[in-house]
């Protein structure tokens, strides 16, 4: 999501950036997160005409910060006055994931300048307006490193390189580098305007919709034959977003093996039977969950589709293990992981599309009655 930090800066007699760059970059490589990527935003919050010339400045303080929405907001009450009466300096972030933002702001919270965060949502025109079109992005951050963003590499841009440099060199990164972003985001960028910003944020909300409808079906349907999978599906967003090493990001991709292998046990138990030539025995996964498949559906689309995604998964997994063996940096082992995790997702959808009929409950009583049996014995 997209999110701004605000600060109070109108009693600073020097260049406030640096300072604000400063305790921001130092604070979020502190947080030793495992990936961060986004670019950087930053301005002045220009508002002041607006609340001159609104009827209730409070009534437009609540409309900026989207009150009565869902988006995630940190403003801190007792210091909503300074975007009033005082000027407001912006560090936004283009893409951070919501755990970083909770993070990066509570360790703002010591900050004696930091008024608080909340997410831009560029459907709103005033949103679009402050924190894209009033302010303009200076950095990309990807992990430890940082490039700073330049249109061309005139004489001019150059400089403003060297000043850059020269002001966040003592900031802990790992490199400091230059990026051209081409005038992205300027008046010669023709999908610079708020319907493309509008469309575009309403198609990741949709997105996101789609995603929820999928895991919460496969939550509500596959676990009333695979009862383990919630426990296997946590483990693998648990390791994957604590992951630092290509070796964790291993673990993550044995993971959704296992929750393959599990689900298959689940839909179609190994028998020693062939079918037209294949063993449906316990290592043939792929075959009985095709024949799975087979079964339950007579349209050759449908069994295509479970073939390619599953000749998808195995080709994610085969090529994390070369890179694994290879030792090859942490970085493309995040993006074939994450990918690898989709499809899996995407496969247990394909799953619950292809049943024609309820999943059969598999709830295993042994345990409860025999705990009660011995409960009842001790107690005779």
């Amino acid at each position: 999501m997209k999110v701004a930090y605000h600060f109070n800066c109108s009693d600073i007699k020097e260049r406030y950036d640096s300072l604000f760059y400063d305790i921001v970059f130092r604070k979020l490589l502190k947080l030793n997160e495992p990936f961060i990527s986004s670019k950087i935003l930053v301005g002045d919050l220009l508002i002041y005409e607006m609340i001159t010339k609104a009827d209730n400045p409070s009534d437009f303080l609540n409309y900026l910060f989207q009150i009565k929405d869902d988006t995630w907001k940190r403003i801190i009450s007792d210091k909503v006055k300074y975007f009033v009466e005082d000027t407001v300096f912006i560090i936004c972030f283009e893409t951070i994931q919501k755990e970083i933002a909770i993070k990066l702001n509570e360790v703002l919270l010591t900050e004696e300048r930091y008024l608080g965060a909340y997410e831009i949502d560029n459907s709103v025109e005033l949103h679009w307006w402050l924190y894209g079109e009033c302010i303009g992005p200076r950095f990309r951050i990807l992990n430890k490193d940082i490039n700073i963003l330049v249109d061309n590499n005139e004489i001019e841009s150059q400089e403003y390189v060297k000043d850059i440099e020269e002001r966040i060199k003592k900031i802990p990164f790992d490199n400091i580098d230059t990026e051209f972003s081409n005038y992205r985001y300027s008046l010669l960028d023709d999908k610079h305007n708020y319907e493309n910003a509008r469309r575009t944020t309403e198609w990741k909300k949709g997105t996101e919709s789609i995603f929820s409808t999928i895991t919460d079906e496969i939550i509500a349907k596959l676990t009333d034959t695979a009862p383990d999978l919630t426990d296997k599906l946590w483990s693998i967003n648990n390791t994957f977003s604590h992951a630092q090493t290509g070796e964790q990001y291993a673990q993550a991709m044995t993971s959704c093996r296992r929750v393959f292998e599990y689900v298959t046990d689940c839909l179609f138990p190994a028998t020693n039977d062939i079918i037209d030539g294949h063993s449906l025995k316990k290592d043939k996964y792929k075959n009985r969950l095709l024949e799975f498949a087979k079964r339950e559906l007579k349209s050759e689309t449908n069994i295509d589709l479970i073939v390619t995604n599953t000749t998808s998964l195995f080709e994610e997994w085969n090529k994390l293990y070369e890179l694994s063996n290879k030792g090859v940096h942490s970085e493309p082992h995040r993006q074939e992981c994450r990918r690898c995790i989709i499809r899996t997702i995407l496969l247990l959808d394909d799953l619950i599309a292809i049943k024609r009929t309820p999943f059969e409950v598999n709830i295993k009583t042994d345990k409860f009655i025999n705990n009660f049996k011995d409960r009842h014995n001790a107690s005779r």
